[in-house]
């Protein structure tokens, strides 16, 4: 990597909602992602596991048993131990449902990062993506993924655009990115670096750092030129970068 530690000049990369508007409405729910979308996001994220009868749902965990409301019908579970008919039965926040990753992907009016919590919902998810439209908002949508071997599934339709997932720019990562095909690398925030920021550019991958919620995180986002900006408050972060002229 680079020895130069000197900042990139700033400008306004995207705003990707994180798991819609997290900060303010329950995560990865519609109603989350369309408060992100009225905040100013450009992207939405979210997670998608694998259902017990193949169905691709949205949500973080692998159980439904920190977000499901205390009141819900159903509150414990693994995701892949239970159907899409039991997972209907579930209730979060606010009286809000466990949508399917068809359901965004049908409503967003913006492109999505979807990410792929498990390596087996690869497939099902590429699927979900080739039955799109054309001209659908989502089929520009990109797969984000830990998993090396997802996005390497994912990578079997070379018109889809995958983003690997890191905790820390390093070579190993960017060499693994630029094996995949992928678009981008996205690291934690707390994982990035000038130095980092540089090496992911100059391997003409995209810089996707995760999950810029304070202030000073923003300005490591900033100075290391990210092209786009994972928040649980896309708000926030659209009134700062609208004040800093960007």
């Amino acid at each position: 990597m680079t020895s130069s530690s000197t900042p990139i000049p700033p400008r306004r990369p995207a705003i990707v909602g994180h798991r819609g508007a997290a900060a303010h409405v329950a995560e990865n729910t519609m109603a989350s992602f369309r408060r992100a979308l009225a905040d100013g996001a450009q992207l939405l994220e979210c997670d998608v596991h694998l259902s017990a009868d193949g169905q691709v749902v949205i949500m973080h965990d692998e159980t439904i048993d920190r977000t499901a409301a205390a009141d819900s019908p159903l509150r414990s579970g693994a995701i892949g131990a239970l159907t899409r008919a039991e997972l209907d039965r579930v209730r979060l926040a606010e009286g809000e449902g466990v949508p399917s990753l068809d359901e965004l992907l049908a409503a967003t009016t913006v492109p999505v990062f979807i990410e792929v919590k498990v390596a087996r919902a690869a497939a099902a998810v590429a699927a979900a993506l080739r039955a799109l439209p054309a001209d659908a908002p989502a089929a520009a949508s990109t797969v984000i993924s830990f998993h090396a071997e997802a996005l390497a599934e994912i990578r079997r339709d070379a018109e889809t655009a995958v983003s690997y997932l890191v905790g820390t720019v390093d070579e190993q990562a960017i060499e693994t990115a630029v094996a995949l095909g992928a678009r981008g690398l996205g690291p934690a925030i707390g994982g990035l670096s000038l130095r980092g920021a540089e090496a992911v550019h100059a391997a003409g991958l995209e810089l996707n750092p995760w999950t810029v919620n304070r202030p000073e995180q923003l300005e490591v986002a900033l100075a290391c030129g990210a092209d786009t900006i994972t928040t649980d408050d896309p708000g926030w972060v659209r009134r700062e970068l609208d004040a800093r002229g960007l």
